[in-house]
Protein backbone atom coordinates (compact mmCIF):
# COMPACT_ATOMS: atom_id res chain seq x y z
CA UNK A 1 0.00 0.00 0.00
CA UNK A 2 1.24 3.64 -1.07
CA UNK A 3 2.75 5.52 1.94
CA UNK A 4 0.98 8.88 0.77
CA UNK A 5 -1.97 7.71 2.35
CA UNK A 6 -0.42 8.17 5.55
CA UNK A 7 0.70 11.56 4.59
CA UNK A 8 -3.00 13.20 4.42
CA UNK A 9 -3.94 15.35 7.49
CA UNK A 10 -6.29 13.92 8.99
CA UNK A 11 -9.13 16.64 8.19
CA UNK A 12 -8.38 15.83 4.43
CA UNK A 13 -8.44 11.94 5.34
CA UNK A 14 -11.48 11.89 7.32
CA UNK A 15 -13.40 13.85 4.22
CA UNK A 16 -12.20 11.96 1.45
CA UNK A 17 -13.88 8.89 3.31
CA UNK A 18 -17.39 11.23 4.02
CA UNK A 19 -17.10 11.96 0.12
CA UNK A 20 -16.69 8.06 -1.06
CA UNK A 21 -19.28 7.48 1.12
CA UNK A 22 -21.69 9.85 -0.46
CA UNK A 23 -20.82 8.47 -4.10
CA UNK A 24 -21.21 5.54 -2.97
CA UNK A 25 -24.88 5.37 -1.58
CA UNK A 26 -26.13 7.12 -4.97
CA UNK A 27 -24.97 4.27 -6.80
CA UNK A 28 -25.90 1.28 -4.59
CA UNK A 29 -28.92 -0.33 -3.30
CA UNK A 30 -30.31 0.02 0.27
CA UNK A 31 -29.22 -3.70 0.40
CA UNK A 32 -25.79 -2.94 -1.53
CA UNK A 33 -25.30 -0.30 1.19
CA UNK A 34 -25.90 -2.49 3.90
CA UNK A 35 -23.92 -4.99 2.86
CA UNK A 36 -21.12 -2.94 1.69
CA UNK A 37 -21.41 -0.89 5.02
CA UNK A 38 -21.26 -3.91 7.24
CA UNK A 39 -18.02 -5.42 5.17
CA UNK A 40 -16.50 -1.99 5.31
CA UNK A 41 -17.05 -1.99 9.54
CA UNK A 42 -15.60 -5.69 9.53
CA UNK A 43 -12.60 -4.61 7.79
CA UNK A 44 -12.11 -1.45 10.26
CA UNK A 45 -12.54 -3.67 13.25
CA UNK A 46 -10.41 -6.87 12.21
CA UNK A 47 -7.52 -4.12 11.51
CA UNK A 48 -8.60 -2.66 15.15
CA UNK A 49 -8.57 -6.02 16.93
CA UNK A 50 -5.07 -7.26 15.25
CA UNK A 51 -3.78 -3.97 16.21
CA UNK A 52 -5.01 -3.91 19.78
CA UNK A 53 -3.32 -7.73 20.47
CA UNK A 54 -0.49 -6.59 19.01
CA UNK A 55 -0.03 -3.69 21.62
CA UNK A 56 -1.11 -5.76 24.17
CA UNK A 57 1.89 -8.58 22.93
CA UNK A 58 4.49 -5.87 22.99
CA UNK A 59 3.51 -3.86 26.34
CA UNK A 60 3.49 -7.29 28.19
CA UNK A 61 7.43 -8.07 26.73
CA UNK A 62 7.82 -4.82 28.19
CA UNK A 63 6.39 -5.70 31.47
CA UNK A 64 7.82 -9.06 31.59
CA UNK A 65 11.54 -7.62 30.35
CA UNK A 66 11.20 -4.94 33.49
CA UNK A 67 9.93 -7.66 35.98
CA UNK A 68 13.05 -9.71 34.77
CA UNK A 69 15.62 -7.19 35.95
CA UNK A 70 18.37 -9.24 37.51
CA UNK A 71 18.84 -6.43 40.27
CA UNK A 72 21.81 -4.33 38.60
CA UNK A 73 19.95 -1.35 38.46
CA UNK A 74 19.13 -1.44 42.43
CA UNK A 75 22.69 -2.41 43.10
CA UNK A 76 23.26 0.48 40.71
CA UNK A 77 20.91 3.13 42.67
CA UNK A 78 22.02 1.54 45.99
CA UNK A 79 26.25 2.45 44.87
CA UNK A 80 24.85 5.58 43.14
CA UNK A 81 23.04 6.93 47.26
CA UNK A 82 25.75 5.87 48.54
CA UNK A 83 27.99 7.98 46.83
CA UNK A 84 26.02 10.79 47.43
CA UNK A 85 25.78 10.17 50.93
CA UNK A 86 29.52 10.28 51.09
CA UNK A 87 29.88 13.13 49.08
CA UNK A 88 27.36 15.42 51.98
CA UNK A 89 29.50 14.09 54.38
CA UNK A 90 32.35 15.59 53.19
CA UNK A 91 30.93 18.51 52.49
CA UNK A 92 29.16 18.77 56.27
CA UNK A 93 32.23 17.89 57.99
CA UNK A 94 34.15 20.53 56.00
CA UNK A 95 32.11 23.30 57.77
Amino acid sequence: MERIVFNVGPYSFTTSAFLIGLLLVQELSIEEQDSIGNWLQLVGLTMQTYASQQITIDASKIDNKDKSNDGSDIEKLKKTIKDIEEELDKIYCEK
